[in-house]
């Protein structure tokens, strides 16, 4: 079970609380660093092996993850490329090893970590680095708002994604109304608006609408949808399963902006 920090005389809230994963084969240094970034505030928890990474991913989500590179059943540059490619989870990754400096920046940025950090600097630099990190990703992410694609057009995908990305926005997507929902479900990825397309498989844009309109935990997301069809089918639509509006797949990023 991950580790929940607090000072004494403050209850425990680890809901509340940025979770940090240490990943390190010595289980000395993984005990020093939880409990260092417990004691200041943050939900710890440590792996020394691949179960028991697997085990901690499955717990909760993780805000930033602190990852050794030299480990006798795995490197840490392949374990910043899984979590990447094969988990997608939405943490900081920061290579965390007694390598020069020099040779850490390079790993670091050959496996496409966020940042690094040296263990000669302590742990005391460690726990500021990872509440600086932590506090800039937060207000960061309060300034965007957060949007959820879904549509079963990879290439509609990809265009709507990286136009909205520059214009500042936190992007999601999702080709199906399951997998939408289980993005719509956490909080951590509750978007603000869902562009909506009409047409998918097996469950549709309208009956997925439905559903996020007719639960009240989803009051303040607007559904907005985005879609090929005919006016007056998609006027149809808004009325009956209400969307809060539509546009044209041509036309979106001029709408969006009244939605967000």
């Amino acid at each position: 079970m991950p580790m929940c920090g607090s000072r004494p005389g403050t209850p425990l809230d680890c809901e509340a609380m940025p979770r940090v994963l240490v990943i390190d084969d010595s289980p000395i240094l993984v005990e020093l660093v939880t409990r260092a970034l417990g004691a200041a505030g943050f939900d710890t928890a440590g792996a020394m092996d691949l179960a028991t990474l697997e085990q901690q991913l499955s717990v909760a989500p993780v805000d930033l993850v602190l990852v050794d590179i030299n480990m006798p059943e795995m490197f840490g540059d392949d374990v910043v490329e899984f979590l990447k490619t094969q988990r997608k989870i939405d943490a900081q990754l920061v290579l965390y090893s007694d390598m020069s400096e020099r040779e850490l920046a390079q790993r670091a940025k050959n496996s496409g970590a966020d940042g690094y950090l040296t263990k000669s600097a302590g742990i005391e630099a460690c726990v500021a680095e990872v509440r600086r990190r932590l506090s800039a990703s937060k207000q960061k992410a309060a300034k965007r708002g957060r949007v959820l694609i879904v549509d079963d057009s990879p290439t509609t995908v990809d265009v709507l994604s990286a136009e909205l990305n520059a214009k500042g926005f936190e992007v999601f997507s999702a080709d199906s109304a399951d997998k939408a929902t289980r993005i719509i479900l956490k909080k951590q990825t509750r978007p603000d608006l869902v562009l909506l397309d009409v047409r998918m498989p097996n469950v549709n844009g309208e009956q997925l609408c439905r559903f996020i309109k007719g639960n009240s935990l989803f009051a303040g997301i607007k559904v907005l949808l985005c879609s090929s069809e005919g006016e007056d089918e998609l006027q149809r639509i808004c009325r009956d399963a209400g969307a809060d509006g539509y546009v044209t797949k041509d036309a979106v990023l001029g709408r969006i902006l009244q939605f967000s």
